[in-house]
Parts: structure tokens; sequence; C-alpha cells
């Protein structure tokens, strides 16, 4: 999604955020930040205009989008424009976001495509204001999700040619992800 958008847009760079506990997953099991961190960082290694970001992880607490957009924003040139990267599926829930308005105020959110969410009906469900400030992005149909790889290697299965070899080796080596020999389960979900 990244790499698409940063082609399609003209992006100059791409900042990886990732969170350090998301409000929609309070109370859920996550990898831990030092765990997510090295992942994301493998996953964009050799790309340089892919920048890892721990803005996030550097703050306690849950992380909202809007703190670090107005982070971001504070510490970009005054006319830098801000696009925020998610999938289309996170922008029908806008609304539910911790002030939203501000979100759409402070950058240009794209909203990637995949198989089975329609980009009108998610148009339909969000206040006519806000539509202007959101971008469709459709993306190559390439339906893999994060839920997805988690339950393939909790059950044993290859996670190969669906992330990079780096990425798959390292949850191989920390062990994430699987049951527990004593029938508890220890996989853990990555954040948002």
């Amino acid at each position: 999604m990244a790499e698409e958008a940063r082609e399609r847009i003209g992006l100059e760079r791409v900042l990886f955020v990732p969170n350090q506990v998301s409000p929609f997953k309070l109370g859920k099991v996550i990898s831990p930040g030092a765990q997510r961190t090295e992942m994301v960082r493998l996953a964009i290694a050799g790309n340089p205009a892919f920048e890892f970001d721990t803005i996030e992880l550097d703050r306690p607490g849950p992380s909202y989008t809007v703190e670090t957009l107005r982070a971001i924003k504070l510490r970009a040139p005054a006319d830098t424009e801000i696009y925020f990267l998610t999938g289309a599926d996170a922008v029908r829930d806008l609304a539910g976001w911790r002030e939203p308005e501000e979100i759409l105020r402070l950058t240009r959110l794209v909203a990637a495509t995949r198989p089975g969410v329609s980009s009108e009906d998610i148009v339909r469900a969000l206040p006519a204001a806000w539509r202007e400030r959101i971008l469709f992005l459709e993306m190559p149909e390439l339906d893999i999700a994060a839920t997805d790889l988690r339950e393939r290697v909790r059950t044993g299965r290859s996670i190969r040619y669906l992330t990079s070899p780096a990425v798959e080796e390292f949850v191989i080596m920390q062990g994430l992800y699987r049951v527990e020999p004593s029938g508890t389960d220890a996989a853990v979900e990555m954040g948002e």
C-alpha cells in the first residue's frame, strides 16, 4: 500500500509509525513494541523513500492519530501537505476516532481499497463535508490481512510470499503468534 501510494500520489517519503497501544485494542494482548518495531524496520529496509518513526512508541498510553498528526505537522515545513494512509475499512469508522474533523483538517486521508470494501458505501457513511479530504486509492488485488497472517502462523501454515522473507524469519525466530503447548493461546495481535 505504501509504495503504491508513494508512486501514484507522488509522495517524497512515507513514514511508518507503529503505535504504542491502539485505542481500538485496549485490553487486548498485542505484540511488544520492540517486536513490532523490528518487523516494520525489516519490512521497509531497502526503500530509500520509507522512514521509520517512533513518535507513538515514545509516548505513553493509547496512540491517537490526531495527536500524532499534530506533532508531525509541527516539525514539518509549513507548506508540507501531509497524507495519512490507511485502509478504506478504517475510514468507514472515522466518526469513532478522536477528533475526526481535526484529523481531516491536518491531513489528506488516503483510503486504500481492498477486496470486499466498497468506496461508495464508505462515502455514503461519512458526512458530506468530510468527503473532499478523502482520496480513495484503488489497490492491486492482494487480499492479505494481518489477522490472516497471524492465524496462518498460529496454525502452523506458511506465510512465505505473503510478507518479506526478513519479517517471516523474524516471526519464526521470535515464536510469534504460536499456541503454547499447555493449550493456552499465546498468539498476540500486532497493533493497529
